[in-house]
C-alpha cells in the first residue's frame, strides 16, 4: 500500500454515501421502537440544521453531475450507475440494495426502468446529442436480482430529423433480465429557453447533433 497520504473525500460525496447506507440500513433494520424513535429525533435534527443552511440549487448540465439521479455520487437515493462511452453508446455496472426491492430479493421494475432512461440520456449526451425523452418501452424478460453486479449498456440506433433512436439492456450474470427501446428529441435553444427555469439553464447551445443515419 502506498505510503502516502490519501485526499479526504469530498464532503458532499462522503454525505450521500452516509444517506445512502442510512437508506439501506432502514429498510432493513430490526430495531426496536424506541431505538427507531431516538434515530428519527437524530435524523429529523439533522435534517434541520441542514435546511438552515442557504440553498444551492445545481445547474445539471450533463447526465454526469454529481446530484445526478443516477450515479450522483453526491445523491443520497441515486443507484450508484457509472458508465463509459463504448462503441456507439456506453455501458457500466451497477449494484443494487434492499433500498431499490420490488418482489422479494428482486429489483422493482420501475427502478430498471429508471437506469434505462438515465443510460440512454448518456448515449444520447455522447454521441453530441441535446435531447430528451419522448418515449421509452421496456421489456421484462426475467427477474432481475438484488445485490448482483448489473451490466447496463446503451447505444444510439440511428437518427431521423430530430428524433434519435436508442436501445439498451441490463443483464445479470451474463443473462439479459430486461430489455428497452426509446426515442429522444433533439432540444432547440428556444426549448431550452421555454423548458429550465431561467437561473438553471445549462450554459452554452445544444450542440450539433452528429449524424447516425436510420
Amino acid at each position: 500500500m502506498s505510503s502516502e497520504q490519501q485526499p479526504a473525500p469530498d464532503p458532499e460525496d462522503r454525505l450521500g454515501a452516509a444517506v445512502r447506507d442510512l437508506t439501506g440500513a432502514i429498510v432493513r433494520s430490526g430495531a426496536d421502537p424506541a431505538e427507531l424513535d431516538a434515530a428519527a429525533a437524530t435524523i429529523e435534527a439533522l435534517t434541520a440544521r441542514l435546511a438552515a443552511a442557504p440553498s444551492d440549487p445545481r445547474v445539471h448540465d450533463t447526465p454526469y453531475h454529481s446530484m445526478s439521479l443516477v450515479g450522483g455520487t453526491a445523491h443520497p437515493i441515486a443507484p450508484q450507475l457509472h458508465t463509459t462511452p463504448t462503441d456507439g453508446g456506453v455501458g457500466g455496472t451497477v449494484v443494487l440494495g434492499p433500498s431499490f426491492e420490488g418482489g422479494p430479493g428482486l429489483v422493482h421494475g420501475g427502478v430498471l426502468s429508471l437506469l434505462f432512461d438515465h443510460a440512454m440520456g448518456q448515449a444520447v449526451f455522447v454521441a453530441g446529442h441535446s435531447a430528451m425523452t419522448v418515449s421509452l418501452e421496456v421489456r421484462y424478460r426475467a427477474p432481475t436480482p438484488l445485490e448482483v453486479p448489473l451490466t447496463v449498456t446503451a447505444r444510439v440506433e440511428g437518427s431521423e430529423g430530430r428524433k434519435v433512436f436508442v436501445s439498451a439492456a441490463v443483464s445479470a450474470e451474463g443473462r439479459i433480465t430486461a430489455e428497452a427501446r426509446g426515442v429522444f428529441v433533439q432540444l432547440t435553444a428556444d426549448n431550452v429557453s421555454r423548458i429550465f427555469p431561467a437561473d438553471r439553464v445549462p450554459p452554452g447551445p445544444p450542440p450539433t447533433p452528429h449524424s447516425t443515419g436510420k
